[in-house]
């Protein structure tokens, strides 16, 4: 499928609203997975030593920098980002006007 062509493909799926509402779940996982991978890898930290620091265990760690996964809890956000020395920053918007 040449570029222009699967352009095409994309944004007509995505006019659909029932396609457009999962890929951006998706999306939004795999963003989610990226950013811990980062700040971790930022901060020089294995897995394992984010765990400890958290008080859980490397593979919890893997599970939530995989893209897979869906079950996020926002305190334990918040303990992954503060044993890498960041944050977690929640914004709320509402949908722009048409």
């Amino acid at each position: 499928m040449k570029k222009g062509a699967s352009k095409a493909w994309i944004e007509k799926k995505l006019s659909k609203k029932s396609f457009r509402k999962s890929f951006e779940k998706e999306v939004e996982k795999l963003s989610i997975g990226e950013r811990l991978t980062e700040l971790r890898l930022k901060a020089g930290l294995t897995q394992a030593e984010v765990a400890r620091r958290v008080g859980t265990t490397a593979s919890a760690i893997s599970r939530y920098e995989s893209a897979e996964y869906d079950r996020y809890e926002y305190s334990t956000l918040k303990k992954i980002a503060a044993a890498c020395g960041g944050e977690v920053e929640l914004v709320f918007r509402l949908p722009e006007a048409a």
